[in-house]
């Protein structure tokens, strides 16, 4: 689908995509016409008859890979504090002498926070540095989850220490996903999407595994401990090994090409590259996270994956429910089971990953090197809909029947392959769309699945207990079903949406001026 561009004016750019760009669109700025040919690969004007684009970036591929791994450690922590806690929650009942549904309360609000701080943290990862956001918000994560193994238990420092817990661990997710823009083209960026994401779908399948074998009155404090100590090697590497990305302040990294990969620890990096070389995100206000949230194709985007992901986290909340009191599983036995539905969310996205950049790079071969439209990216999420959907409804209907625990296990690692697919899927999407602010649009994404997480634990045991287990998983995969018709609008009608936007960020005088 092609997008025809009205001719050139005063304040249009009519320059045409580079191979390997994207068509990217800025929300908040407008700017005269420059002679740069891909707004992602750089914003300096090429010369007179240079037909070939400058490299994305000049860090080497063996640390671009250092770089992926050490992000993808780091986004390995939001989901797990979260997963590692659910084995525990009938034993945390009576260690804190309270209610289910107190304790379930604990993840509401941990879910709650883990939405609404990613804003702040990707906000300021996209306007003032990667690395010091990644910094801050681990130490708060280490503190957190030391006072939690440490003090003795009591209820209202367990809600405190939660809040922190989420303030420390959800940023680093938004964060990453930015980082993996700002270090690679767009032709392989799903591919790498994919890799990172397992960090954050890691969580859901070792957390509650891990989390089981501490499901035990004298162990509990080691569901906080091993947080800690998991974390305090991946802070270092941070510290030492992860340079600066944002490309407002270092560009494509020259001025670590000929360097030691040693990095000299500072919480702040001062912009290196001369000022409008290279695309800079826009200063973050409200209204501009409105603007973001609103721009159509992004919210229901965001929109049908927060509602997604709140059917499976909600097959995740009453996973202790089901095992134990109706399977009679363990602890530890219930850790086991949540690894049917993480493992093959895990794998989805590792697959479709790389199906969505060998398709991208096919149609791009056959369009004689005309980059698709990023809604091209969102054609196979219609599948993780459908997937999602059908295991949502046989997980509801084999559970209320009491069929083998094999049928419950295969029905939710159906679901988990289906929320790998949107969840990559949209990533790609988004980061496509607008480069210069895709940590903050991860993040608003990452809001409303939170949201949507936040809800389920709160409300989940009341649906259940009114409507059952096959009503109640029947009508969450109607939700899914419902938002393939949002993908289908987006397909035929997204470009027009952004050939309405603002054009990018492109530096360089207009044509026919000199630089100032």
């Amino acid at each position: 689908m092609s997008i025809k561009r009205p001719p050139p004016s005063p304040t249009m750019d009519t320059t045409a995509p580079a191979s390997g760009s994207d068509r990217s669109l800025d929300l908040h700025v407008k700017t005269p016409i420059a002679t740069v040919q891909d707004v992602e690969k750089s914003a300096v004007a090429l010369p007179a008859g240079d037909q070939k684009p400058p490299p994305y970036t000049q860090f080497s591929p063996t640390r671009q890979n250092l770089i992926v791994a050490i992000v993808t450690a780091a986004g390995f922590f939001s989901p797990l504090c979260g997963a590692v806690y659910l084995p525990s929650l009938i034993l945390f009942e009576d260690i804190f002498k309270t209610t289910g549904t107190v304790i379930n309360a604990t993840v509401a609000v941990y879910m709650a926070v883990f939405a609404v701080a990613p804003l702040f943290g990707a906000a300021a990862a996209d306007y003032g540095g990667r690395k010091s956001v990644y910094l801050w918000s681990l130490a708060i994560f280490l503190v957190a989850n030391t006072l939690l193994a440490a003090l003795p238990p009591n209820l209202g420092s367990l809600f405190t220490l939660r809040i922190f817990q989420a303030i420390g661990a959800s940023m680093v997710t938004s964060v990453g996903a930015g980082t993996i823009a700002d270090v690679t083209e767009p032709a392989k960026r799903a591919t790498r999407l994919g890799i990172f994401l397992l960090g954050p779908q890691l969580g859901p399948v070792l957390g509650p595994f891990i989390g089981g074998q501490f499901s035990h009155h004298n162990r509990w404090r080691w569901v906080f401990g091993f947080l800690s100590l998991a974390c305090f090697p991946v802070y270092l590497l941070i510290l030492f090994l992860l340079p600066e990305t944002l490309r407002c302040l270092v560009g494509d990294g020259s001025i670590y090409a000929n360097s030691s990969w040693l990095v000299k620890p500072h919480f702040r990096q001062k912009k290196v590259v001369e000022e409008g070389k290279y695309p800079h995100p826009p200063k973050p206000t409200v209204k501009g996270l409105f603007k973001l949230l609103t721009f159509v194709p992004n919210f229901i985007v965001s929109v049908a994956s927060g509602l997604n992901f709140g059917g499976l986290y909600s097959i995740y909340i009453v996973f202790p429910r089901v095992w134990q009191k109706q399977y009679g599983f363990s602890g530890s036995e219930t850790g086991y089971a949540y690894l049917a539905p993480g493992i093959f969310l895990l794998l989805a996205s590792l697959a479709i990953g790389r199906l969505s950049d060998m398709l991208y790079r096919r149609q791009k071969a056959n369009d004689d090197g005309k980059a698709p439209v990023p809604e091209r990216r969102l054609e196979i999420q219609v599948w993780g809909y459908v997937a999602s959907a059908a295991g949502k409804v046989m997980w509801g209907w084999f559970t209320l029947r009491h069929y083998h625990p094999a049928a419950g296990l295969t029905a939710s690692a159906i679901a988990g392959v289906g929320t790998g697919i949107i969840m990559v899927t949209s990533s790609s999407y988004q980061t496509e769309c607008q480069p210069t602010a895709a940590a903050l649009l991860v993040a608003l994404s990452g809001l409303l699945r939170n949201a949507a997480s936040s809800i389920a634990s709160a409300i989940i045991d009341s649906l259940v207990d009114s409507m059952g287990y096959g009503w109640c998983f029947t009508g969450l995969a109607i939700m899914d079903v419902l938002c393939i018709g949002g993908l289908i609008f987006i397909r035929i009608k997204g470009h027009v949406y952004r050939a309405k936007l603002p054009s990018p960020i492109r530096p360089g005088p207009p044509q026919g001026q000199g630089r100032p």
